[in-house]
């Protein structure tokens, strides 16, 4: 109960009561929102749908690769519907040579825009946000087909009166990817994530609110199918993807998130010996959300994605 109450006042010392009490901060961008930054940290560090090698190509001398990354979003809550471009570069290396494990540097960065409301208590005019993330982790072989990876980032939104002010994010975390290979004709990977989050202030002002700490944790299945068509001259393979993301300790309002992606992937030619694994990948990603005090007002996102691995 003391939580709740903690929310609904945290609600009300946002700027504009008439966002705050329409849809309860889905554009809030620092955390507690599917939007934030504490969400784009917790995904950096378990993305299932993206375009990802799994096992002996991972960790192998294919391991090493770029990669670069868009999405399209539009998001819609009770009053209100907005859009969110993403854009997300990826860098990994060997540590050394003949090394298995990876050094892993992500940046992904988002414009996020929050569209007009309409409600019972008026209209008012919407706004634009930018959010990006440093994240830097180290993914070690437990197994051949099992990667642990600590991961630690860095986050900040670039935020006006509107969304509550700027704010900044530290976040560390530990994910695992576990693959069952050959189930069917096809691939299972097992994805675990625990993460802690920290609301800073370390270049930024952030307005109305106190330190915000949580604990995200994110779990979820992906299958991937080869498929018998080809494209190109190239393989191809569907993939199926579903990730559920809580966040605990300090009230959110956003504190369960549910994903279903499906996603279409390209090989590279087999003859060559780098980057054998899926070098493009398009998929579609759904999210649903429901605030934590009001069950029935949610939080529904369709994404466009698309991947590119060199």
């Amino acid at each position: 109960m003391k939580k709740t109450m903690a929310a609904i006042v945290g609600l009300a010392l946002l700027p504009g009561s008439v966002r705050a009490q329409t849809y309860g901060g889905a554009y809030y961008p620092t955390y507690g929102s599917p939007n934030s930054i504490q969400f784009q940290a917790v995904k950096a560090a378990l993305d299932l749908e993206s375009v990802e090698p799994e096992g002996a190509d991972r960790m192998g001398p294919e391991g090493d690769s770029d990669t670069i990354g868009g999405a399209l979003t539009y998001w819609g809550v009770p009053g209100q519907t907005g859009e969110r471009y993403d854009a997300h570069y990826q860098h990994a290396r060997r540590v050394f040579k003949g090394s298995r494990a990876r050094l892993v540097i992500d940046v992904p960065v988002n414009v996020l825009h929050a569209g007009t409301i309409t409600s019972p208590f008026g209209t008012e005019k919407g706004d634009t946000a930018t959010l990006g993330t440093v994240s830097v982790g180290l993914e070690l072989p437990a197994k051949s087909n099992w990667i642990v990876t600590p991961r630690v980032s860095y986050g900040v939104a670039a935020a006006g009166d509107y969304f509550g002010g700027n704010g900044e994010l530290l976040t560390g975390s530990l994910t695992s990817r576990y693959q069952i290979r050959q189930i069917g004709r096809g691939d299972l990977v097992i994805g675990n994530s625990i993460a802690y989050t920290h609301s800073a202030k370390l270049i930024t002002s952030q307005q109305f609110f106190a330190p915000t700490v949580n604990w995200v944790f994110r779990n979820g299945l992906a299958y991937q199918l080869p498929l018998k068509s080809r494209m190109f001259g190239r393989q191809t393979s569907l993939r199926a993807s579903y990730v559920f993301t809580i966040t605990t300790t300090d009230p959110v309002v956003y504190k369960h998130e549910h994903e279903f992606g499906l996603s279409f992937g390209v090989r590279t030619r087999e003859a060559e010996q780098k980057n054998r694994f899926e070098q493009l990948r398009v998929g579609l990603l759904y999210t649903h959300s429901n605030l934590s005090f009001l069950p029935h007002s949610g939080y529904d996102a369709g994404t466009v994605t698309l991947g590119y691995r060199f």
